[in-house]
């Protein structure tokens, strides 16, 4: 009989008590546009026997024993001269690289939605050799423009809106659409066929609280009154159940410097994420001389 596959229900029973902030929650790692919080490890004794390649069974498989190869060394017991990761790795990316692509089990819509809404953005994770390409770049890129919003700067943000501190139209965000940029996301989530993830720049600061740096209730209707006439009136009447959203606490993020607002869309065509992602004059230089 094959070992039964642990499912994501089953995965949050075994190990979702133990994936909680730190309170050290300031420690935080990149990852890409997002960040995921310095969460406290799982118990290793627990997950060696229960999980090794994403199946539950009896037999033990270490699940970082080969974590060299993936950051392109591989040296002999008791030489420890590999380069370390980029940034710190969780339990659930160590998990997520002890799998090949063909175990890794995908996030559905639905499943998402529920990690969305419980705040759990912990376990979002990417296809293992997404992952493994993940890491290199950022190492790449670090060392190239010192880090990453450095890239965005060069690459990714309106020229137009120069360093920070940005000078915003509005003090308001989203309320000017010369205050915000709308992406496709370059290193996505592991996602069911249909998913997309959008970025949503913003030159204005999102207000955040004074403890976890989560937004207020005041920033968070901004926002929610954004992602409606931006995606979701766009898409019809069905619209609702397309798009979810989220924004990481401060403590979880990548760039600081600039606020941004995770997209997710489900079944819309690609010609509508083009509309939505094209550059606009008033993100150009010339404009704004």
């Amino acid at each position: 009989m094959p070992p039964a596959r642990l499912s994501h229900n089953s995965f949050l029973s075994l190990f979702g008590h133990s994936l909680h902030p730190s309170p050290k929650y300031h420690q935080h790692l990149f990852s890409g546009p997002h960040l995921v919080p310095a969460w406290r490890p799982i118990d290793r004794a627990s997950f060696s026997r229960c999980f090794s390649d994403g199946t539950l069974k009896n037999a033990q498989r270490p699940h970082h024993h080969h974590l060299g190869r993936h950051f392109g060394t591989s040296r002999p017991m008791g030489e420890n001269t590999e380069a370390p990761p980029p940034f710190p790795l969780t339990e659930v990316d160590k998990w997520v690289l002890s799998q090949t692509d063909e175990e890794f089990k995908y996030h559905e819509w639905d499943e998402l939605r529920e990690l969305i809404d419980t705040n759990q953005l912990h376990l979002l994770k990417r296809k293992p050799s997404d992952l493994r390409r993940y890491i290199k770049w950022t190492t790449e890129t670090k060392a190239e423009y010192g880090n990453i919003t450095n890239f965005l700067l060069a690459h990714r943000l309106p020229k137009a809106w120069g360093e920070p501190p940005f000078q915003p139209v509005s003090e308001i965000a989203f309320a000017d659409p010369s205050d915000y940029r709308v992406l496709k996301n370059d290193w996505p989530y592991g996602f069911a066929p249909g998913i997309s993830h959008i970025v949503v720049w913003s030159r204005t600061p999102i207000a955040t609280d004074d403890t976890v740096g989560d937004m207020t209730p005041e920033s968070r209707k901004i926002v929610a009154d954004f992602i409606q006439r931006y995606f979701v009136d766009r898409l019809g009447p069905d619209g609702k159940d397309k798009v979810i959203w989220f924004k990481n606490w401060v403590a979880l993020q990548s760039v600081r410097a600039v606020d941004h607002v995770h997209v997710l869309v489900r079944d819309v065509d690609p010609a509508v994420i083009e509309e939505w992602t094209e550059e606009q004059p008033w993100h150009r230089v010339e404009e704004h001389k």
